[in-house]
Protein backbone atom coordinates (compact mmCIF):
# COMPACT_ATOMS: atom_id res chain seq x y z
CA UNK A 1 0.00 0.00 0.00
CA UNK A 2 1.43 3.82 -1.44
CA UNK A 3 2.09 6.23 1.26
CA UNK A 4 -0.20 8.52 -0.04
CA UNK A 5 -2.93 5.89 0.39
CA UNK A 6 -2.03 4.95 4.11
CA UNK A 7 -2.11 8.82 4.75
CA UNK A 8 -5.82 8.88 2.88
CA UNK A 9 -6.82 6.02 5.10
CA UNK A 10 -5.21 7.19 8.38
CA UNK A 11 -7.26 10.86 7.82
CA UNK A 12 -10.95 9.34 7.11
CA UNK A 13 -10.04 6.95 10.20
CA UNK A 14 -9.20 10.34 12.35
CA UNK A 15 -12.33 12.00 10.66
CA UNK A 16 -14.69 9.27 11.56
CA UNK A 17 -13.32 9.15 14.91
CA UNK A 18 -13.77 12.78 15.79
CA UNK A 19 -17.31 12.79 13.66
CA UNK A 20 -18.11 9.59 16.73
CA UNK A 21 -16.91 12.25 19.30
CA UNK A 22 -18.17 15.34 18.69
CA UNK A 23 -21.62 14.42 16.42
CA UNK A 24 -24.07 16.01 19.11
CA UNK A 25 -22.09 19.59 18.44
CA UNK A 26 -22.10 18.34 14.23
CA UNK A 27 -26.21 18.08 14.59
CA UNK A 28 -26.62 20.80 16.83
CA UNK A 29 -24.72 23.20 14.29
CA UNK A 30 -26.42 21.28 10.90
CA UNK A 31 -29.53 22.38 12.80
CA UNK A 32 -28.77 25.59 12.61
CA UNK A 33 -27.49 26.06 9.22
CA UNK A 34 -30.08 24.41 7.85
CA UNK A 35 -32.81 26.64 8.92
CA UNK A 36 -31.81 28.23 6.04
CA UNK A 37 -34.41 25.56 4.27
CA UNK A 38 -37.75 24.88 4.59
CA UNK A 39 -37.21 21.39 5.96
CA UNK A 40 -33.63 20.05 5.82
CA UNK A 41 -33.40 20.78 9.42
CA UNK A 42 -35.80 17.61 10.11
CA UNK A 43 -33.25 15.52 9.42
CA UNK A 44 -30.42 16.74 12.10
CA UNK A 45 -33.28 16.79 14.18
CA UNK A 46 -34.48 13.58 13.37
CA UNK A 47 -31.01 11.93 13.94
CA UNK A 48 -30.93 13.07 16.80
CA UNK A 49 -34.85 12.07 18.00
CA UNK A 50 -33.53 8.61 17.17
CA UNK A 51 -30.70 8.34 19.20
CA UNK A 52 -32.61 9.73 22.17
CA UNK A 53 -35.07 6.99 21.60
CA UNK A 54 -32.27 4.67 21.00
CA UNK A 55 -31.20 5.46 24.86
CA UNK A 56 -34.35 5.63 26.18
CA UNK A 57 -34.98 1.97 25.09
CA UNK A 58 -32.91 -0.03 27.43
CA UNK A 59 -33.42 1.59 30.90
CA UNK A 60 -35.23 4.87 30.20
CA UNK A 61 -35.70 5.47 34.34
CA UNK A 62 -31.63 5.72 34.03
CA UNK A 63 -32.07 8.80 32.37
CA UNK A 64 -34.62 10.11 34.87
CA UNK A 65 -32.16 10.12 37.34
CA UNK A 66 -30.58 13.77 35.96
CA UNK A 67 -33.19 16.94 36.95
CA UNK A 68 -32.22 18.38 33.93
CA UNK A 69 -34.15 15.60 31.91
CA UNK A 70 -37.03 15.88 33.84
CA UNK A 71 -37.72 19.12 33.74
CA UNK A 72 -37.43 18.53 30.04
CA UNK A 73 -39.47 16.23 29.71
CA UNK A 74 -42.31 17.98 31.82
CA UNK A 75 -41.75 21.59 29.87
CA UNK A 76 -41.95 19.11 26.61
CA UNK A 77 -45.03 17.36 28.06
CA UNK A 78 -46.66 21.06 28.72
CA UNK A 79 -46.85 21.97 25.41
CA UNK A 80 -47.33 18.52 24.04
CA UNK A 81 -50.22 17.28 25.99
CA UNK A 82 -52.74 20.08 24.85
CA UNK A 83 -52.07 19.18 20.88
CA UNK A 84 -53.14 15.56 22.13
CA UNK A 85 -56.47 16.99 23.80
CA UNK A 86 -56.87 18.81 20.93
CA UNK A 87 -57.69 16.19 18.21
CA UNK A 88 -60.68 14.92 19.76
CA UNK A 89 -62.21 18.33 18.23
CA UNK A 90 -59.64 18.60 15.48
CA UNK A 91 -61.24 20.55 12.30
CA UNK A 92 -58.88 18.37 10.23
CA UNK A 93 -57.45 15.44 12.01
CA UNK A 94 -55.36 14.58 9.53
CA UNK A 95 -53.63 17.91 9.34
CA UNK A 96 -53.67 18.14 13.45
CA UNK A 97 -52.12 14.48 13.58
CA UNK A 98 -49.30 15.23 11.00
CA UNK A 99 -48.21 17.96 13.44
CA UNK A 100 -48.98 16.30 16.99
CA UNK A 101 -46.99 13.05 16.64
CA UNK A 102 -44.51 14.05 14.91
CA UNK A 103 -43.89 16.70 17.59
CA UNK A 104 -42.50 13.70 19.98
CA UNK A 105 -39.26 14.06 17.69
CA UNK A 106 -38.56 17.21 20.07
CA UNK A 107 -38.76 14.88 23.13
CA UNK A 108 -35.93 12.74 22.43
CA UNK A 109 -33.72 15.01 20.27
CA UNK A 110 -33.84 16.92 23.71
CA UNK A 111 -33.33 13.52 26.02
CA UNK A 112 -30.39 13.03 23.45
CA UNK A 113 -28.95 16.55 23.97
CA UNK A 114 -29.42 16.42 27.65
CA UNK A 115 -27.45 13.23 27.81
CA UNK A 116 -24.34 14.71 25.91
CA UNK A 117 -24.55 18.16 27.84
CA UNK A 118 -21.88 17.48 30.48
CA UNK A 119 -18.92 17.18 27.35
CA UNK A 120 -18.64 21.26 28.21
CA UNK A 121 -16.49 21.45 24.78
CA UNK A 122 -20.08 20.78 23.09
CA UNK A 123 -21.23 24.35 24.92
CA UNK A 124 -18.03 25.68 23.57
CA UNK A 125 -18.12 24.69 20.27
CA UNK A 126 -21.46 25.07 19.36
CA UNK A 127 -21.57 28.72 20.74
CA UNK A 128 -18.55 29.93 18.68
CA UNK A 129 -19.40 28.47 15.79
CA UNK A 130 -22.78 29.86 16.54
CA UNK A 131 -20.92 33.36 16.47
CA UNK A 132 -19.33 32.51 13.03
CA UNK A 133 -22.65 31.43 11.07
CA UNK A 134 -24.46 34.97 12.61
CA UNK A 135 -21.31 36.64 11.11
CA UNK A 136 -21.85 35.35 7.43
CA UNK A 137 -25.36 35.30 7.18
CA UNK A 138 -25.53 38.94 8.31
CA UNK A 139 -22.35 40.07 6.06
CA UNK A 140 -23.78 37.55 3.25
CA UNK A 141 -27.03 39.69 2.91
CA UNK A 142 -25.56 42.38 3.74
CA UNK A 143 -23.54 41.71 0.55
CA UNK A 144 -26.62 40.91 -1.08
CA UNK A 145 -28.38 44.33 -0.42
CA UNK A 146 -25.18 46.42 -1.56
CA UNK A 147 -24.22 44.48 -4.68
CA UNK A 148 -27.28 42.99 -6.06
CA UNK A 149 -26.65 39.11 -4.92
CA UNK A 150 -25.67 37.09 -2.53
CA UNK A 151 -22.45 35.19 -2.59
CA UNK A 152 -24.67 32.21 -3.59
CA UNK A 153 -25.72 34.13 -6.45
CA UNK A 154 -29.56 34.84 -4.65
CA UNK A 155 -30.86 38.23 -6.03
CA UNK A 156 -31.90 40.99 -3.53
CA UNK A 157 -35.76 42.12 -4.26
CA UNK A 158 -36.33 45.25 -3.88
CA UNK A 159 -37.89 45.71 0.09
CA UNK A 160 -37.34 42.29 0.44
CA UNK A 161 -33.87 40.93 1.85
CA UNK A 162 -33.03 37.02 2.55
CA UNK A 163 -29.48 36.09 1.76
CA UNK A 164 -29.02 32.49 1.88
CA UNK A 165 -32.65 32.04 3.44
CA UNK A 166 -34.18 32.85 -0.47
CA UNK A 167 -36.76 33.23 -1.25
CA UNK A 168 -37.89 33.40 1.96
CA UNK A 169 -37.19 36.49 4.44
CA UNK A 170 -37.24 34.34 7.66
CA UNK A 171 -33.83 35.64 8.02
CA UNK A 172 -34.64 38.45 9.79
CA UNK A 173 -36.81 36.54 12.08
CA UNK A 174 -33.70 33.73 12.87
CA UNK A 175 -31.07 36.92 13.55
CA UNK A 176 -33.39 39.03 15.94
CA UNK A 177 -33.77 35.54 17.53
CA UNK A 178 -29.89 34.87 18.05
CA UNK A 179 -28.51 38.31 18.23
CA UNK A 180 -28.63 37.78 22.26
CA UNK A 181 -26.11 35.45 21.65
CA UNK A 182 -23.98 37.29 19.26
CA UNK A 183 -23.89 40.32 21.28
CA UNK A 184 -22.59 38.07 24.35
CA UNK A 185 -19.68 36.37 22.26
CA UNK A 186 -18.83 40.34 20.96
CA UNK A 187 -18.48 40.86 24.47
CA UNK A 188 -16.24 38.15 25.38
CA UNK A 189 -13.96 38.98 21.99
CA UNK A 190 -14.09 43.12 22.68
CA UNK A 191 -12.00 42.21 25.60
CA UNK A 192 -9.52 41.81 23.11
CA UNK A 193 -10.19 43.46 20.06
CA UNK A 194 -13.18 46.41 20.74
CA UNK A 195 -13.41 47.14 17.10
CA UNK A 196 -15.46 43.82 17.30
CA UNK A 197 -18.31 45.83 18.18
CA UNK A 198 -18.91 47.10 14.71
CA UNK A 199 -20.00 43.71 13.44
CA UNK A 200 -23.43 44.36 15.21
CA UNK A 201 -23.47 46.51 11.49
CA UNK A 202 -24.63 44.29 9.58
CA UNK A 203 -27.22 42.21 11.54
CA UNK A 204 -29.10 45.58 12.22
CA UNK A 205 -28.99 46.27 8.57
CA UNK A 206 -30.38 43.18 7.90
CA UNK A 207 -33.03 43.38 10.37
CA UNK A 208 -34.38 46.55 9.43
CA UNK A 209 -33.59 46.06 5.74
CA UNK A 210 -35.97 42.98 6.17
CA UNK A 211 -38.21 45.01 7.18
CA UNK A 212 -40.31 42.46 8.97
CA UNK A 213 -42.29 44.48 12.09
CA UNK A 214 -42.25 41.53 14.09
CA UNK A 215 -38.29 41.18 13.66
CA UNK A 216 -37.80 44.68 14.43
CA UNK A 217 -39.92 43.89 17.91
CA UNK A 218 -37.86 41.23 18.50
CA UNK A 219 -34.46 42.98 18.00
CA UNK A 220 -35.75 45.84 20.55
CA UNK A 221 -36.44 43.33 22.78
CA UNK A 222 -32.95 42.02 22.24
CA UNK A 223 -31.15 45.61 22.42
CA UNK A 224 -33.27 46.64 25.42
CA UNK A 225 -32.65 43.27 27.46
CA UNK A 226 -28.99 42.58 26.66
CA UNK A 227 -28.01 46.35 27.62
CA UNK A 228 -29.65 46.07 31.00
CA UNK A 229 -27.74 42.87 31.36
CA UNK A 230 -24.70 44.60 30.48
CA UNK A 231 -25.79 47.48 33.29
CA UNK A 232 -26.68 45.13 35.90
CA UNK A 233 -24.45 41.77 35.65
CA UNK A 234 -20.87 43.11 33.85
CA UNK A 235 -18.37 46.01 34.06
CA UNK A 236 -18.30 46.22 30.12
CA UNK A 237 -19.86 49.45 30.06
CA UNK A 238 -17.22 50.60 32.39
CA UNK A 239 -14.76 49.49 30.44
CA UNK A 240 -15.52 49.29 27.32
CA UNK A 241 -17.48 52.83 27.15
CA UNK A 242 -15.55 54.57 24.02
CA UNK A 243 -15.91 51.54 21.96
CA UNK A 244 -19.76 50.62 22.79
CA UNK A 245 -20.56 54.61 22.41
CA UNK A 246 -18.67 54.34 19.10
CA UNK A 247 -20.53 51.27 17.97
CA UNK A 248 -23.93 52.74 18.78
CA UNK A 249 -23.28 56.26 17.10
CA UNK A 250 -22.18 53.97 13.84
CA UNK A 251 -25.42 52.01 14.72
CA UNK A 252 -27.52 55.15 14.61
CA UNK A 253 -25.79 56.89 11.07
CA UNK A 254 -26.15 53.90 9.66
CA UNK A 255 -30.22 53.27 10.10
CA UNK A 256 -30.40 57.09 9.25
CA UNK A 257 -28.90 56.68 6.14
CA UNK A 258 -31.08 53.54 5.12
CA UNK A 259 -33.89 54.64 5.94
CA UNK A 260 -33.41 58.02 3.85
CA UNK A 261 -31.68 55.80 0.57
CA UNK A 262 -34.30 52.61 0.93
CA UNK A 263 -37.91 53.91 -0.54
CA UNK A 264 -39.38 50.52 0.54
CA UNK A 265 -38.34 50.72 4.31
CA UNK A 266 -39.72 54.63 4.43
CA UNK A 267 -42.79 53.34 3.26
CA UNK A 268 -43.33 50.45 5.70
CA UNK A 269 -41.66 52.88 8.50
CA UNK A 270 -44.72 55.39 7.50
CA UNK A 271 -47.33 52.62 7.60
CA UNK A 272 -46.17 51.75 10.82
CA UNK A 273 -46.82 55.02 12.32
CA UNK A 274 -50.73 54.00 11.92
CA UNK A 275 -50.31 51.97 14.53
CA UNK A 276 -50.46 54.97 17.10
CA UNK A 277 -53.92 56.19 15.18
CA UNK A 278 -57.04 56.05 16.19
CA UNK A 279 -57.94 54.93 12.25
CA UNK A 280 -59.17 51.18 11.83
CA UNK A 281 -57.59 51.07 8.10
CA UNK A 282 -54.41 52.59 9.22
CA UNK A 283 -53.58 50.17 12.17
CA UNK A 284 -54.47 47.54 9.94
CA UNK A 285 -51.96 48.60 7.28
CA UNK A 286 -49.69 48.91 10.37
CA UNK A 287 -50.17 45.54 11.48
CA UNK A 288 -49.63 44.21 7.83
CA UNK A 289 -53.41 43.61 7.58
CA UNK A 290 -53.64 41.37 10.69
CA UNK A 291 -56.48 42.61 12.40
CA UNK A 292 -58.86 40.56 10.38
CA UNK A 293 -57.06 37.62 11.17
CA UNK A 294 -57.21 38.21 14.88
CA UNK A 295 -61.16 39.22 14.37
CA UNK A 296 -61.54 35.82 12.90
CA UNK A 297 -59.28 34.11 15.34
CA UNK A 298 -61.04 35.44 18.28
CA UNK A 299 -64.73 34.16 16.82
CA UNK A 300 -63.01 30.58 16.89
CA UNK A 301 -61.99 31.13 20.46
CA UNK A 302 -65.56 31.73 21.17
CA UNK A 303 -66.71 28.34 19.69
CA UNK A 304 -64.13 26.40 20.05
CA UNK A 305 -62.48 27.26 23.87
CA UNK A 306 -62.17 24.35 25.79
CA UNK A 307 -59.07 22.59 23.50
CA UNK A 308 -59.70 24.40 20.33
CA UNK A 309 -59.54 23.44 16.48
CA UNK A 310 -56.93 21.63 16.45
CA UNK A 311 -53.25 22.39 15.74
CA UNK A 312 -52.58 24.36 12.45
CA UNK A 313 -56.31 23.46 11.94
CA UNK A 314 -56.51 27.57 11.28
CA UNK A 315 -56.66 27.56 7.49
CA UNK A 316 -59.33 25.41 7.55
CA UNK A 317 -61.90 26.95 8.96
CA UNK A 318 -60.90 30.42 8.79
CA UNK A 319 -63.85 31.12 5.80
CA UNK A 320 -66.27 29.66 8.23
CA UNK A 321 -65.62 32.30 10.58
CA UNK A 322 -65.00 35.22 8.67
CA UNK A 323 -67.15 37.38 6.40
CA UNK A 324 -67.05 38.37 2.58
CA UNK A 325 -65.57 41.58 2.87
CA UNK A 326 -62.47 40.31 5.46
CA UNK A 327 -59.31 40.66 3.70
CA UNK A 328 -58.30 37.24 3.59
CA UNK A 329 -61.40 35.93 2.87
CA UNK A 330 -60.87 34.28 -0.63
CA UNK A 331 -57.51 33.53 0.52
CA UNK A 332 -57.19 32.25 3.75
CA UNK A 333 -54.39 31.87 5.77
CA UNK A 334 -52.31 29.66 8.20
CA UNK A 335 -52.43 30.54 11.96
CA UNK A 336 -53.44 33.73 13.55
CA UNK A 337 -50.22 35.36 13.59
CA UNK A 338 -50.20 36.11 16.86
CA UNK A 339 -48.55 33.12 19.64
CA UNK A 340 -51.34 33.68 22.43
CA UNK A 341 -54.25 33.74 19.83
CA UNK A 342 -52.80 30.35 17.62
CA UNK A 343 -52.73 29.21 21.82
CA UNK A 344 -55.96 29.60 22.09
CA UNK A 345 -56.96 29.21 18.65
CA UNK A 346 -56.07 25.83 18.10
CA UNK A 347 -55.64 24.12 21.65
CA UNK A 348 -58.04 26.62 24.01
CA UNK A 349 -57.68 27.20 27.18
CA UNK A 350 -55.96 24.08 28.06
CA UNK A 351 -53.27 24.97 25.67
CA UNK A 352 -53.14 28.26 27.29
CA UNK A 353 -52.53 26.26 30.60
CA UNK A 354 -50.17 24.19 29.02
CA UNK A 355 -48.10 27.52 28.28
CA UNK A 356 -48.43 29.26 31.85
CA UNK A 357 -46.97 26.07 33.42
CA UNK A 358 -44.11 25.91 30.55
CA UNK A 359 -43.26 29.51 31.42
CA UNK A 360 -43.42 28.89 35.03
CA UNK A 361 -41.30 25.52 35.28
CA UNK A 362 -38.71 27.40 32.46
CA UNK A 363 -38.47 30.12 35.31
CA UNK A 364 -37.68 28.29 38.35
CA UNK A 365 -35.49 26.24 36.69
CA UNK A 366 -33.31 28.74 34.99
CA UNK A 367 -34.64 31.99 37.04
CA UNK A 368 -35.03 30.35 40.02
CA UNK A 369 -32.05 30.16 43.10
CA UNK A 370 -29.07 29.61 40.53
CA UNK A 371 -29.98 32.97 39.11
CA UNK A 372 -26.59 32.41 37.04
CA UNK A 373 -25.99 35.57 34.91
CA UNK A 374 -23.68 34.19 32.50
CA UNK A 375 -27.24 32.05 31.18
CA UNK A 376 -28.73 35.16 30.92
CA UNK A 377 -27.94 35.92 26.95
CA UNK A 378 -29.80 32.28 25.37
CA UNK A 379 -32.84 33.10 28.38
CA UNK A 380 -33.08 36.07 26.59
CA UNK A 381 -33.20 34.55 23.05
CA UNK A 382 -35.91 32.12 24.24
CA UNK A 383 -37.81 35.39 25.33
CA UNK A 384 -37.68 36.69 22.32
CA UNK A 385 -39.02 33.30 20.45
CA UNK A 386 -41.83 32.35 23.07
CA UNK A 387 -42.71 36.29 23.57
CA UNK A 388 -46.67 36.06 24.11
CA UNK A 389 -47.78 38.98 21.75
CA UNK A 390 -45.25 37.75 19.00
CA UNK A 391 -46.21 38.12 15.41
CA UNK A 392 -44.23 36.27 13.62
CA UNK A 393 -44.18 32.31 12.00
CA UNK A 394 -47.09 29.61 13.53
CA UNK A 395 -45.69 28.67 16.74
CA UNK A 396 -46.93 24.90 16.49
CA UNK A 397 -45.41 24.85 12.70
CA UNK A 398 -42.62 22.87 12.35
CA UNK A 399 -39.96 25.51 11.47
CA UNK A 400 -40.52 27.93 14.42
CA UNK A 401 -40.97 24.80 17.13
CA UNK A 402 -37.73 23.37 15.97
CA UNK A 403 -36.34 27.08 16.33
CA UNK A 404 -37.92 26.98 19.89
CA UNK A 405 -36.91 23.65 21.37
CA UNK A 406 -33.03 24.39 19.64
CA UNK A 407 -32.71 27.74 21.48
CA UNK A 408 -34.23 25.61 24.84
CA UNK A 409 -31.27 23.22 24.72
CA UNK A 410 -28.93 25.40 23.96
CA UNK A 411 -30.13 26.93 27.24
CA UNK A 412 -29.84 23.90 29.26
CA UNK A 413 -26.22 23.60 27.79
CA UNK A 414 -25.16 26.93 28.74
CA UNK A 415 -26.48 26.46 32.91
CA UNK A 416 -24.68 23.01 32.43
CA UNK A 417 -21.32 24.78 31.83
CA UNK A 418 -22.00 27.34 34.44
CA UNK A 419 -22.82 24.94 37.08
CA UNK A 420 -19.67 22.83 36.06
CA UNK A 421 -17.19 26.26 35.49
CA UNK A 422 -16.07 28.06 38.90
CA UNK A 423 -17.50 31.20 37.52
CA UNK A 424 -18.29 34.54 39.29
CA UNK A 425 -21.65 36.50 38.46
CA UNK A 426 -19.72 38.71 35.83
CA UNK A 427 -18.18 36.24 34.25
CA UNK A 428 -19.21 34.61 30.95
CA UNK A 429 -19.30 31.70 29.41
CA UNK A 430 -15.68 31.27 27.21
CA UNK A 431 -15.37 29.51 24.11
CA UNK A 432 -12.52 27.88 24.82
Amino acid sequence: MSSSAINVRAMMTNFVSWSKENLAFILMLLTLILFVSKSLYNLPVSIMALIGLRRCLPWPSRLFLDNAVKVYVFMFLALWLPLLFSLTDAVNFAHSARTTFPYLRFLFMGIYILDERRNLLLFCKLRVATFWVITFWSIDATMQYLVGVNLFGYPYREGDITGMFYPDNTITHMLAALSPLYFDSLREYSKKHAAVWLLVLPLFAVVLLGGRRAAWIMIAISVSGYLLFLLRHTDTLNISRKALLASGLACITMLVLLVYTNKPLQDRLQATAGLFSMDYELADQATSRRLPIWETSVKIIRNNWINGIGPRGFRHVYQQFSTADNFFYDTGTTHPHQLLLEVLTETGIIGLFGLIIFIRVFYIFFLGKDRLSPTYPVLLSVLIVMFPFSTNLAFYGSYWSSITWWFLLYCFMAKQYCLARPLNSADLPRAE
